[in-house]
């Protein structure tokens, strides 16, 4: 498996100041999504505070329906997609919830848009990506990094190959995530239960891929209903005869793993 070359370096704490809160209007309660039987104090949750990246949005629908939780307060979220701007309106802008009505939504929430970042290479592709839309200020850092049901997309029949190729791809995003990362931040990556995601051992490759730096917090089920507005899309894009309305495809067991930073 092909690792990172160099010391992982932590974000500081003077680059974690959050936002003067006279700043941004709040409705002074957090929001928890809760869904399925956890234990005690095994919830995620995301609040108008928190500077939110969310990676990997195809459609950006999951930041959507995350920036209706919190009442329309998206100054403080910055979504984003592998694809260029023009790919993604060729992937999902057909269908019953085309992408340009979504990215105007989140514009005016304030939220940040961002085309062709890289999950493996946050820094480099975040921080130049040419194609953006919405709010300009890009934080130096996140308090909550959201990644939902990665996958590389290849079309990859042989599974092991498969697994292969998902940790790497994995393994980089961790390193890469933990550079843009608050001390006291947490990543959260929702994969499908069972095989072959139960494969790729998640845990293992998030502490390892980052020297160690990665721990597990805690586990949560997912349940694309808390959270509507949220429409799953495959990386091939929306198409007609083939791809699910109304995630079909993730309405069975699905699992967020939470990280935060060994202390």
């Amino acid at each position: 498996m092909a690792k990172r070359k160099g010391r992982l370096q932590k974000v500081s704490k003077a680059s974690c100041q959050r936002p003067d809160k006279r700043k941004v209007v709040v409705r002074n309660r957090q929001h928890q999504i809760k869904g399925g039987k956890r234990k005690a104090g095994a919830t995620v949750s995301y609040d108008e505070y928190q500077r939110i990246l969310c990676i990997g949005d195809g459609n950006f629908s999951f930041a959507r329906a995350l920036v209706r939780k919190l009442e329309g307060q998206g100054q403080l979220l910055t979504a984003t997609a592998y694809d260029t701007k023009e790919t993604v309106w060729e992937k999902y802008e057909e269908g019953l919830d085309p992408v340009s009505e979504i990215v105007e939504e989140l514009q005016g929430c304030d939220a940040a848009v961002y085309f062709a970042v890289d999950a493996t290479q946050i820094v480099k592709t975040l921080k130049g990506a040419k194609n953006r839309q919405g709010a300009q200020h890009l934080p130096d850092a996140f308090d909550r990094i959201i990644f939902n049901f990665p996958h590389i997309g290849l079309g990859i029949k042989d599974q092991d190959v498969n697994v292969r190729k998902n940790q790497q791809m994995l393994s980089s995003f961790f390193f890469s995530a933990c550079e843009v990362l608050c001390p006291d931040g947490e990543i959260h990556v929702t994969l499908k239960d069972g095989r072959p995601y139960s494969l790729w051992n998640v845990v293992s490759l998030a502490h390892h891929a980052t020297q160690g730096m990665l721990i597990l917090k805690t586990t949560c089920a997912f349940h694309p209903a808390d959270y509507p507005g949220y429409g799953h899309r495959r990386t091939l894009g929306f198409k007609e005869g083939e791809s699910k309305q109304n995630n079909e495809e993730i309405q069975g067991a699905n699992k967020t793993y939470v990280f935060t930073l060994q202390p």
